[in-house]
């Protein structure tokens, strides 16, 4: 038999994986949500998982359609870009080195799953502040966390956070796990 590189060798001797061209930044599957994806400058790639309408509304994307990357080009494009990530980092995206390095933790944690798993939902209030819900899977699941994705605005998902025992942070800055800009 032939041997056939696919890829997978060199994108892992790179740091950032395989040269990627921006793809979709949300493109719906059989769902429940979507995937949702920004190319900050710095490099690599932010990933906001199971996304919903509320998210979708405060990233600015339609839910219903996928939506490409951004029609912009030049620095106006890097610009809208930056503030597309920023977006994501406030609702707790999830930074990777490259799509490939998001896939490949994809596929490793369904082999080796993480019992660890946390379940973290932000809201952000009109009146200012965040609310955040930061538990462990097991523990969203006995307190009915699935709730939070029945909420029509981010107003309704900031009442069932706190319904569900979040905690309210008058400076989001204080949370220190959220990568705020």
């Amino acid at each position: 038999m032939e041997y056939q590189n696919t890829g997978v060798e060199s994108a892992c001797k790179s740091e950032h994986g395989p040269d990627e061209k921006k793809g979709f930044r949300a493109r719906f599957g059989r769902g429940p949500g979507v995937s949702v994806l920004g190319w900050p400058s710095k490099g690599g790639v932010y990933v906001l998982e199971q996304c919903f309408a509320v998210e979708l509304d405060f990233l600015q994307l339609d839910r219903f359609q996928d939506t490409p990357p951004s029609s912009l080009t030049g620095f106006d494009a890097d610009i809208e870009e930056e503030a597309h990530c920023n977006r994501m980092r406030q609702l707790g995206a999830t930074w990777w080195r490259s799509e490939f390095h998001w896939k490949m933790g994809l596929i490793t944690e369904s082999v080796y799953p993480n019992l660890d798993i946390t379940f973290i939902k932000i809201g952000w209030p009109a009146g200012g502040g965040v609310w955040v819900l930061n538990i462990t899977d097991d523990e969203a699941f006995h307190r009915g966390a699935g709730i939070i994705y029945n909420a029509y605005d981010m107003e309704e998902r900031c009442r069932m956070i706190k319904q569900l025992g979040g905690v309210f942070y008058e400076n989001p800055k204080d949370w220190l796990d959220l990568d705020l800009p």
